[in-house]
């Protein structure tokens, strides 16, 4: 009996094409992205620090629970319940009683996530990602004075404040007023 070099190959691959396939079983941890958008004065750039912290309410993925002000942040990890090595920004429980728990964690996505520019002014721009599981992130509340804007002068402004969703100073490099103004967020599922 003799076997064509196709037939032979196509056999040992659905012998063992169940080694390659992804396991199918597992569930997609979507990821969401939080786009900024501003009307800039004299700003150059707004970004983020190296380990930024955020304030979302989120929703139940499989739900309509809302728990508003939940707080997640990139230097604080926890290990997943039940997983070896498996760490997450944030770990939580929409009932105390359940056994389910949700998870958040920070990050960017190369050639897509970035600060915003002053050539940005009034449109949106892709700052940061969250891989969720169990939970949604419904809006961003901007608390906290975590932003660092750079002015058209080279002036470093740390710790801005923008929950006020506007921001002004002065730039004594240019002799100028830098502000932020009409701050806008908006969260999307990320298509890749």
């Amino acid at each position: 009996l003799s076997f064509s070099p196709f037939l032979l190959l196509a056999t040992i691959y659905l012998s063992f094409s169940h080694l390659f396939l992804l396991d199918t079983s597992l569930p997609n941890m979507p990821v969401f992205v939080l786009y900024i958008k501003a009307d800039l004065e004299n700003v150059e750039s707004i970004k983020l620090p190296s380990s930024p912290r955020f304030c979302f309410d989120v929703q139940e993925a499989a739900g309509t629970e809302v728990l508003k002000g939940v707080w997640v942040s990139a230097s604080e990890e926890y290990e997943v319940s039940g997983s070896k090595n498996h760490t997450v920004n944030l770990r939580m429980k929409f009932d105390k009683h359940s056994k389910k728990e949700c998870t958040m964690n920070i990050q960017s996505i190369p050639k897509f996530t970035r600060d915003y520019n002053f050539e940005d002014d009034r449109n949106f721009v892709p700052v940061m990602a969250f891989e969720c599981r169990g939970l949604e992130p419904i809006t961003f509340n901007p608390l906290g004075d975590q932003w660092i804007v750079t002015s058209k002068g080279g002036k470093v402004f740390e710790n801005v404040d923008l929950s006020e969703k506007e921001w002004s100073d002065f730039c004594d490099k240019k002799n100028e007023p830098v502000g932020i103004y009409e701050f806008e967020s908006k969260i999307e599922v990320y298509r890749g």
